[in-house]
């Protein structure tokens, strides 16, 4: 019996040394720790290897007015750089696609003759050159043909068509290559521009219509003819695409035309994007009314030439011209 005593006693005793539990108690407040951005660097436990991502730099300019006008009596601008430091712009006017020649990029002398006359049926309306270089010299223009100019969406239908010359002033008509009443952009594929991807093929971004959309969309071809829808938008609200290629980045210049749309106030815009399909947030050119239709010329490795079409009062067209240098 004593020892049976003696037992519990034991028993209590080593019971009462534990440490008590605390019951939570529901008013009582719990300050935490304010977050930081950032952990101090001596704070940064040894085994904690996580990388934050580097954050790609935006490449940006010094932008210019260039004195004068590139162009009067012409506007919708394509401008592509010959051999010699020559550069040939080509711009619509009268239905028709012309060209001009420079030796500087700033004074253009006409050139005699129509690049691309008005046809029939969609074509009865021709403008909106691009162009691409073809192996042997040749080279392929892309085009709009609307059946009529009036309206946008719904009252008038843009396709794309092309076009090849070995000279670059006489063109052989190939014909329809984006049906926009087939192809998924709602009778609306307008404004093409061209470019050549490293691995050969051809990307055509255009102004579309498609799926109630208002904005650039593209589409891809192995052999610059027979071209596949890509699926996406690449820039919504904005209209007018030009790209050119700042090292291993793709620059896609653009209007702000229609406020009803766009997210930013009219007037020139550039984005970018590493892989050519999604691209960032619009960085201004400048910011002004009556401006469309922007060609980029790349001068050096530092300058490039922006070429844009502008109504110039009494309403007439002209093709005028901003120069930027790159901000290192």
């Amino acid at each position: 019996m004593r020892l049976i005593i003696f037992t519990i006693l034991l028993l209590f005793l080593s019971g009462c040394s534990s440490e008590p539990e605390i019951a939570p108690n529901e008013n009582a407040v719990i300050y935490e720790p304010e977050s930081v951005s950032e952990k101090p660097k001596d704070l940064i436990s040894e085994a904690d290897d996580t990388q934050t991502a580097p954050v790609a730099e935006t490449v940006s300019f010094s932008w210019e007015k260039d004195s004068g006008s590139r162009i009067v009596d012409g506007s919708v601008p394509f401008i592509h750089k010959l051999s010699g430091g020559k550069s040939r712009l080509y711009y619509c006017k009268d239905n028709g696609i012309l060209s001009a020649v420079s030796s500087d990029g700033l004074t253009f002398a006409k050139e005699q003759g129509i690049r691309i006359s008005q046809g029939t049926g969609f074509e009865s309306h021709v403008c909106d050159p691009t162009i691409v270089d073809l192996p042997g010299g040749k080279i392929r223009m892309y085009y709009k043909g609307a059946d009529t100019m009036m309206g946008g969406p719904g009252n008038s239908i843009h396709k794309i068509y092309s076009a090849v010359s070995s000279d670059g002033l006489t063109f052989q008509k190939e014909g329809l290559r984006i049906d926009s009443e087939t192809s998924g952009d709602s009778g609306w594929a307008s404004v093409p521009d061209a470019i050549t991807l490293s691995d050969g093929r051809v990307r055509l971004y255009y102004v579309t219509a498609g799926n109630m959309q208002h904005g650039i969309g593209s589409a891809i071809s192995s052999d610059g003819l027979n071209f596949v829808k890509e699926p996406g938008i690449r820039v919504d609200n904005l209209v007018d695409p030009a790209l050119i290629m700042i090292g291993d980045k793709y620059l896609l210049f653009a209007a702000s035309i229609d406020e009803r749309f766009a997210r930013v106030p009219k007037g020139i815009y550039y984005l970018e994007s590493s892989d050519g399909l999604n691209f960032g947030e619009p960085i201004a050119v400048f910011q002004t009314d009556n401006v469309y239709d922007p060609s980029v010329l790349k001068i050096d490795d530092s300058t490039i030439r922006v070429f844009y079409g502008k109504v110039m009062p009494p309403q007439l067209p002209a093709v005028e011209s901003h120069t930027g240098k790159i901000i290192e």
